[in-house]
């Protein structure tokens, strides 16, 4: 787990979702989230399944930008249950919770996926 740890914070310094202090409440969500689904190669299924399939797509692949997605996308692809875990957890209602990781999400997806595969996910530590 603390590779994971490492691996995790490291790709949140690369997007920014870190403060001086070295936690941020966008990143530490998001760790929070590929914990919660056992990986990020979990959380890629999880999401493909919930009919974001396309839009993981343009996360993943080589090409450039990605797609955007909404909070109430993710909310419905992982599950209330999820989320509304998250928004306790952090202190946030579902809705700013599910518009945080969409902020996030696709960031952390592209730059944990370097060579354009979901499997290189687990391999980077995620």
């Amino acid at each position: 787990m603390a590779l994971m740890d490492n691996l995790m914070n490291a790709a949140a310094q690369m997007l920014g979702g870190k403060d001086s202090n070295g936690t941020g409440p966008l990143s530490d969500m998001a760790m929070d989230l590929v914990k919660q689904q056992g990986g990020l190669s979990n959380l890629i299924s999880q999401l493909q399944q919930g009919g974001l399939g396309d839009t993981l797509n343009s996360w993943v692949s080589n090409q450039a930008g990605n797609l955007p997605v909404s909070g109430s996308q993710l909310q419905q692809a992982l599950g209330s249950d999820t989320v509304n875990q998250l928004a306790q957890k952090f202190g946030v209602d579902a809705s700013q919770a599910s518009d945080m990781l969409a902020k996030i999400l696709p960031d952390l997806v592209d730059k944990a996926t370097p060579n354009g595969s979901a499997q290189d996910a687990d391999g980077f530590g995620l």
